[in-house]
């Protein structure tokens, strides 16, 4: 009985494999470079990545990989470079990969803020005046109430990432504020809370300085992909790769997941992904309706 349990169990996620939704890349906009993956100075309880609570890890991606794909990706249509983690900043190079981005392409630089003081603010002006293309710097703060969001992303958290915005913004940056919803609060209460806090600062933020993401609960979810009606050309996976340490993926929130692997480099990778994971129907579920990606 056990046998045929288990060949019925297997016979069930082959076919649930095969019915999954491909999704072909139809063109390569946006190009993620996933500086490091464990590697972070905060431990975000809502954080997607699987962490040592105990140990520092430094994964930092070989500064000759971007090199490489930077050449590699020199014909494609790339609008935008991100530079992700963990936490970007702590690359060892990352002011060296932040200039040589800033030769092809606009970079959006995805941190917690926690190293960017009043001097760094400075120097990271300095990089941006030196080139033609634009950085944007995307600042993780979940809540305008400091007890809130420290409750989430640890105990400090809320003053160095409001001190960062406030120092990038001195420096003529428009710092985007990063949210994840993870109170289910509405985006009105949400931009009037960090409207109100940020204009005591004299920073008045608009729409586009607030990118708001679901929280989305650690674990497996009943939903099955096969039955969503959605449109494909909102998914991440239709205009973007991710490189990190160990390959290229599909997705942002996929990286370093061995079902959304699509290669070793960008000199040969697959334009097609299947959409087989629980994070795929909830991304479809939130991005693949009526709104573009927040990743964006």
């Amino acid at each position: 009985m056990q046998n045929i349990e288990g060949q019925a169990h297997n016979s069930f996620c082959a076919t649930k494999f095969m019915s999954a939704p491909q999704v072909e890349l139809k063109e390569l906009n946006n190009l993620f470079f996933e500086l490091c993956y464990k590697a972070c100075n905060l431990k975000c309880k809502h954080c997607y990545i699987e962490k040592n609570p105990y140990k520092q890890e430094k994964d930092f991606i070989p500064l000759d990989k971007i090199k490489n794909a930077l050449l590699q990706t020199r014909g494609e249509n790339i609008s935008s470079i991100y530079l992700t983690g963990g936490e970007p900043l702590l690359h060892p190079d990352f002011n060296i990969i932040l200039r040589m981005c800033l030769k092809f392409s606009n970079v959006t630089v995805m941190s917690n803020g926690v190293l960017i003081n009043d001097k760094k603010a400075r120097f990271l002006r300095k990089i941006d005046d030196e080139n033609n293309f634009e950085t944007i710097y995307r600042i993780s703060l979940d809540h305008f109430d400091e007890l809130k969001n420290d409750e989430i992303r640890g105990r400090g958290s809320f003053r160095k990432a409001f001190g960062a915005i406030l120092n990038l913004a001195k420096y003529e940056f428009n710092p985007i504020i990063s949210v994840c919803n993870y109170y289910q609060e509405s985006r009105e209460d949400l931009f009037k809370g960090f409207y109100e806090l940020f204009k005591k600062h004299n920073f008045e933020i608009e729409d586009i300085n607030l990118k708001i993401m679901p929280y989305f609960e650690k674990g497996d979810s009943d939903d099955f992909i096969e039955d969503f009606d959605f449109d494909k050309t909102k998914l991440d996976c239709c205009n973007s790769r991710v490189l990190s340490a160990n390959g290229v993926y599909s997705c942002p929130a996929l990286s370093n997941d061995f079902r959304a692997r699509v290669g070793s480099d960008m000199s040969n990778y697959s334009k097609r992904t299947f959409l087989d994971t629980q994070k795929c129907a909830k991304c479809i579920k939130h991005f693949g309706k009526n709104q573009v990606n927040d990743w964006m």
